[in-house]
């Protein structure tokens, strides 16, 4: 038969799309307890006004993922939010840079060529939307990518308040990573809440398995509990890991009886490298 075409693939399963994509796909999101603590920590920030928070965990614990799901809900009641997205906190080597790029988030052109002319065309802008009655959200991506001095001075946007509110909610999304470089920015850090996305138990993984390939469009689940046992093995419930093993196997099952089996976990295995 040679390389199985996406069609073939899809027909056999019933699936409309591949289920165990590795790609950040919010439709995918499966929330996990630890998922709904962030998503509860998240909410409470925001409603409350409370200023900042950041969610951390290792590679492919869904941080990318979960920040999409939060700016597209969000997003979908601009009468009363406005959400700001920094992609990649690496592109903000320097403070000035970062003030251009939370203004570029927020739709705004940088008026200054300056670090304070920048950062104080954020506080007017902040301000407008707290007398319109709008809640400010900065979301960051890849947080522990921010130089030291860089992540210490959002400190000073979470400095515009009133007496009764931040102004601004800043969520950092970032690698465990990002704990150490706080260490070193205490006045940040402690107002900061926290929430770590950790990996799956055997039965969270099984659920999410099971969960994705439903949303795809599947009929009759073709893993058995044996090869679900050898994935869980394989992968300790690393998320991105499980799936890229799941994809892989499923693909290679279709070119003959359908049903993954732990031979065909091991068999794929070999064919990719997986995240610490």
């Amino acid at each position: 038969m040679g390389l199985l075409t996406a069609e073939p693939y899809l027909e056999l399963y019933g699936l409309s799309e591949a289920p165990y994509s590795t790609k950040p796909n919010e439709r995918y999101l499966y929330l996990t307890p630890t998922h709904q603590e962030a998503v509860a920590m998240v909410a409470k920030v925001i409603r409350d006004k409370e200023g900042g928070a950041v969610v951390y965990g290792k590679f492919g614990t869904g941080k990318t993922t979960l920040m999409r799901r939060l700016y597209s809900e969000m997003r979908d009641y601009q009468d009363q939010f406005q959400v700001g997205v920094i992609e990649n906190a690496g592109h903000c080597p320097t403070e000035f840079q970062l003030a251009g790029e939370i203004l570029e988030s927020f739709g705004q052109k940088s008026l200054h060529n300056h670090r304070k002319g920048r950062f104080d065309q954020v506080k007017e802008l902040l301000f407008e939307n707290y007398r319109r009655n709008i809640t400010s959200i900065l979301l960051i991506d890849e947080a522990q990518e921010f130089p030291a001095k860089v992540l210490e001075s959002l400190r000073g946007y979470l400095n515009f308040e009133t007496n009764e509110q931040k102004i601004l909610q800043i969520i950092l999304f970032a690698l465990p990573s990002i704990t150490r470089k706080l260490a070193y920015a205490k006045t940040l850090r402690n107002r900061l809440w926290r929430s770590e996305l950790k990996e799956m138990n055997r039965a969270e993984l099984v659920e999410m398995l099971r969960w994705r390939f439903a949303q795809a469009g599947g009929k009759t689940f073709p893993f058995e509990e044996a090869a679900l046992e050898r994935l869980f093995e394989l992968t300790n419930g690393h998320p991105r890991n499980a799936c890229g093993l799941a994809q892989l196997a499923l693909e290679t099952a279709a070119l003959g009886t359908g049903r993954v089996t732990p031979t065909i976990i091991n068999q794929v295995k070999e064919k990719r490298f997986l995240e610490d």
